[in-house]
């Protein structure tokens, strides 16, 4: 029996050993037994279809019968009946009728990018440590012993000890790439964590654009409504050797068949080791645009580059190997694999001098040739017959591969609607099922007549991909009736939900099927479901075709839930991206929240409630699910504003949000106000249709809105959250761990982060519970953020001392988002690892773009309980210095002031609004004129008024610096008054 379970697990992608199936069963025994699940909705469909009544054989289960009520469609939410055994729906289905019984459970999806820890142990050789070329320390022996011989007291400086290399991981940014995000993703995250580089550098390199644009790169992320800055590639090139390049693609794009980015890859490979890593799998290699060859690379030092390595055909394709090691480059081509990653890592760092591997082999100049055979001549004039191209997919493709492509012949290939379709009729979730599919020859990119065009339909459905001419149909043949059913009733149910979060009123695939002109209408509002969606009727039987013709007609104005402007009510999507100022965090994966979010949705729309809150105690996520609020639904709003709760409580300027748009007396907003009291709301708040969203740790709320409790997690949910970041954790350890951190969502990530450090024993004892294996959870604690905070900043100051200023800095800040450029400033000489180390252990959070740090409530709460008052005096100098510094350098050139202006909330913290010092009262006044300058008056009347008020307190009513302070504010306060005042003809 526990062979067969372990077997059963490694078939699933784990490989579990002796402890960890032990800890399974007896976690598995001590939950009790629960019902085996039945299988997807699809076993339904088929058995409804087989066992109907005789001469019903051949019709679909919700063809409608004139003389009996239509049979309803089978409903994707988990039925749990008292004998029957449990089924597993799809979550993105809508919700079942509240009288159906059901539980709403979640399963561990598979990683996008399994062996991480293995990929981790297999970079290590690239960890050594080297003399820093611009870091000294003091050598005590050698200052002691010249001090002895010279009787000359002068200091003894040796280089300190620094990593070896700097990497670069450029991402190829084709539109087939959009398949390997997530893994790309989690590899980044392996890069980084791993500790082995100095620094860790992402770029996208749009190949696409190559021949409109040439070659660039792109940094990953943008501010909002800031575009994406074109790049030079030779600003990664690095003259001292010190870095290396990783490039991840699929090699689907042409740039790599013409050679453009081989040429690239040589031009880095000049001075850096390079190397590709291939995403496709390698039975695949052969199919994409690369060109790979079986070559012995040779290295007689760390470090060499690409231009440097010995290289030695194995394959025999190339006749001048002697011409080849002359001239041209070989470039490792490596799969996503940890044995392929060590020992390229091997041959870099020099522990091994030759390597047999696959390689891409680029000329020295565009016209030399390093393959054997020429090419064969170009055959796209002659068209492939769609039999041809679906005969030649079916004899190479995986059977996982052919299945899902009978499967999406009958909806729409955008990219969201293939990953449910794979969800469903898949065992295997890997991109590479899809990738078989989409660039194996059937398929296309879409050709969408501009005039046609939709921004609203691209928004709620984007299709970049279509089947080539005939191949749909011939796809169609092969599939049985009741597939396609099952289906398109998964993609409508799927679409209608996603329309009904937008307000549109929607129908169910019954009513579809029965031709309802609602349901009809719905469909057609999106042209590419609805033209697919007919040739798939027109396949199932002829009674549809009178459907189809119908779906094939072009949407009209006044379709339900179509204003006649042609925008959705209530989905503000066709308008485009909404305008969002103020710091939004970064959004994290939340776990059983989803439910929450829907009906915090759901009564945000209904328009009834002055405000919607979010109650949680200290870490208990209720900035997390703000966060996802506005990742999943700010398409919603025109303009989505973040603001950070604290003094004074005018906030930002919101003018956008009271701008008319269109038809519409103003346009819809969402405020969020993060960590506010009653008290600390931002007045006056726009006016017009909007929602305002609060969270806070404060339960108390006057009447008018509306309490929305943010739950702790549940047990098991806490498990899994460990699991996930802990690897070797055994679960009935994860569990008491949890209990003594009463479930908190923020003290789980610290622990996990305290986990890389210490054994679970260790953190069990400093926790105060019984380690003992088999104990009982102990009772929580009455505090654990602060608990679990205390013990993370012990253990990250012990491991990098140079991470205590920085604590210390974060003792004298307020709550809120904290400017990157503040701590550069604070503490010039502190490298990148200090910072690192508070972000892995959950100190502190970075902002996508890297420009803003938001650092956990609890730890400058945390911090300066530990701290004297002459340490907390002399934080708030350092602060207050790095703060004069940064307005000296940003006055002249107005650079860095976005930074600049994000520390403003903070300047009542680090006492400069009271401090008497010239040099402080000129800077606080600076950022008051900066407020207003960059149009945030109110802001600067605010600030400044309590600049004003503590400036008085401290050096009296007539004090220097308080003339210059009111006459700023009487000037601003002039200004905001001839902005206000109408316009005259």
């Amino acid at each position: 029996m526990i062979r067969q379970l372990a077997e059963l697990l490694r078939r699933v992608g784990e490989e579990p050993d002796a402890e960890q199936l032990a800890d399974a069963l007896w976690l598995a025994d001590h939950l009790g037994p629960s019902a085996a699940p039945a299988g997807f909705a699809g076993a339904a469909v088929t058995t409804a279809a087989s066992e109907g009544p005789p001469g019903t054989a051949g019709r679909p289960p919700w063809d409608p019968e004139p003389a009996a009520p239509r049979t309803a469609p089978p409903t994707y939410q988990a039925g749990i009946g008292s004998n029957s055994p449990m089924a597993l729906y799809l979550p993105e289905a809508r919700p079942a009728p509240r009288s159906a019984e059901g539980q709403r459970i979640r399963l561990r999806a598979p990683a996008a990018l399994p062996r991480r820890a293995a990929l981790a142990r297999s970079l290590r050789p690239l960890a050594r440590r080297v003399p820093s070329r611009d870091v000294t320390v003091l050598d005590e022996e050698a200052t002691v012993e010249g001090i002895v011989d010279t009787a000359q007291w002068s200091p003894v400086l040796r280089p300190a000890p620094s990593r070896w290399l700097d990497l670069v991981l450029v991402v190829d940014d084709s539109v087939s790439m959009a398949l390997w995000r997530d893994t790309v993703r989690e590899f980044l995250s392996v890069l980084s964590s791993v500790g082995a580089f100095r620094s860790v550098q992402h770029w996208v390199l749009p190949t696409e654009e190559i021949p409109s644009h040439g070659i660039v790169l792109r940094p990953p992320t943008a501010r909002s409504g800031e575009r994406l800055a074109d790049r030079s590639p030779l600003e990664i090139v690095d003259p001292t050797g010190r870095r290396i390049v990783l490039v991840a693609s699929d090699c689907v794009s042409p740039s790599w068949a013409d050679g453009t980015l081989g040429r690239l890859l040589r031009t880095w490979g000049e001075s850096s080791p390079v190397a590709l890593v291939h995403l496709l799998p390698r039975r695949m290699w052969k199919r994409s645009a690369l060109s790979v060859h079986e070559v012995r690379l040779g290295s007689d030092a760390p470090g060499v580059p690409n231009s440097g390595l010995r290289v030695t055909p194995l394959d025999g394709r190339l006749s001048d190997s002697h011409r080849l090691a002359a001239r041209g480059m070989a470039v490792p081509v490596l799969d996503l694999h940890p044995d392929w990653l060590g020992q390229w890592a091997a041959l870099v760092s020099g522990e091994t001098s030759a390597w047999d591997t696959l390689a891409t082999l680029v000329p020295e100049s565009p016209a030399a040739e390093v393959s054997g055979p020429p090419p064969s001549p170009p055959t796209a004039l002659v068209p492939t017959p769609p039999e041809d191209l679906v005969l030649a997919f079916v004899q190479h493709a995986s059977p996982m591969a052919r299945r899902l492509a009978v499967h999406v012949a009958a909806v729409p290939l955008s990219l969201p609607v293939m990953r449910l379709v794979q969800q469903a009729v898949c065992r295997d979730t890997r991109p590479s099922v899809l990738t078989e599919v989409l660039f194996t020859g059937l398929v296309t990119r879409a050709d969408h007549d501009a005039d046609d065009a939709d921004a609203s339909v691209h928004e709620v459905m984007p299709v970049p991909f279509d089947f080539r001419p005939g191949v749909r149909e011939v796809l169609l043949g092969m599939a049985r009736n009741t597939e396609i059913l099952h289906t398109l009733s998964l993609v409508t149910e799927w679409l209608f939900d996603r329309l009904e979060r937008s307000g549109t009123p929607t129908a169910d695939f019954t009513a579809l099927l029965g031709g309802e002109a609602p349901a009809v209408d719905v469909a057609r509002s999106v042209r590419p479901f609805a033209t697919v969606t007919a040739q798939a009727l027109r396949r199932l039987s002829e009674r549809y075709e009178a459907l189809a013709r119908q779906l094939e007609k072009p949407a009209t104005a006044e379709a339900p839930g179509l204003p006649s402007d042609g925008t959705r009510s209530g989905d503000k999507a066709a308008a485009g991206t909404p305008v969002v100022s103020g710091t939004v965090p970064p959004a994290r994966t939340l776990l059983d929240r989803d439910e929450l979010l829907t009906e915090v949705h759901a009564s945000a729309f209904r328009g009834r409630d002055a405000g919607l809150v979010l109650t949680a105690r200290e870490g208990g996520g209720a900035t997390a699910v703000a966060v996802q609020y506005v990742a999943l639904y700010g398409h919603a709003y025109d303009h989505v504003a973040w603001v950070t709760a604290g003094r004074p409580t005018a906030g930002p300027e919101l003018p956008a949000l009271l701008q008319a748009t269109g038809r519409q007396p103003t346009a819809t907003w969402l405020l969020v106000v993060d960590g506010a009291r009653p008290e600390d709301l931002p007045a006056p708040l726009p006016d017009g249709p909007g929602t305002l969203l609060v969270t806070s740790a404060d339960g108390d709320w006057p009447d008018g809105f509306t309490r929305w409790p943010v739950p702790p997690f549940k047990p098991a949910t806490s498990i899994r959250f460990l699991l996930e970041r802990v690897h070797h954790l055994a679960a009935p350890v994860a569990l008491r761990i949890a209990a003594r951190l009463d479930n908190v969502p923020l003290a789980l990530a610290m622990a996990a982060g305290l986990l890389s450090r210490l054994t679970p024993d260790a953190l069990l004892t400093a926790l105060g519970a019984d380690p003992t294996p088999g104990a009982l959870p102990a009772a929580p604690l009455d505090d654990p953020v602060a608990e679990v905070c205390a013990l993370a900043q012990d253990h990250v100051e012990r491991e990098c001392p140079a991470a205590t200023p920085l604590l210390e800095l974060c003792a004298v800040l307020a709550e809120g988002p904290v400017p990157a450029g503040f701590f550069s400033w604070a503490l010039p000489r502190t490298d990148g690892s200090a910072l690192a180390a508070l972000v892995d252990a959950a100190l502190v959070t970075v902002a996508d773009d890297g420009a803003t740090l938001f650092v956990a409530s609890a730890v400058g709460r945390v911090r300066r309980e530990r701290m004297s008052p002459a340490e907390v005096a002399a934080a708030q100098r350092m602060a207050r210095a790095a703060f004069i510094a940064w307005h000296a350098a940003v006055a002249p050139t107005a650079r860095d002031s976005d930074g600049l202006l994000g520390l403003t909330r903070h300047l009542e913290a680090m006492g400069a609004l009271g401090d008497d010092d010239p040099a402080v009262r000129e800077a606080v006044r600076d950022q008051v004129r900066l407020l207003a300058d960059r149009g945030d008056t109110k802001g600067a009347l605010a600030w400044g008024s309590l600049a004003l008020e503590r400036l008085r307190a401290q050096v009296g009513a007539d004090g220097p610096g308080t003339a210059e302070l009111a006459l700023l504010l009487t000037r601003t306060t002039a200004a905001m008054a001839r902005d206000e005042e109408p316009h005259r003809p």
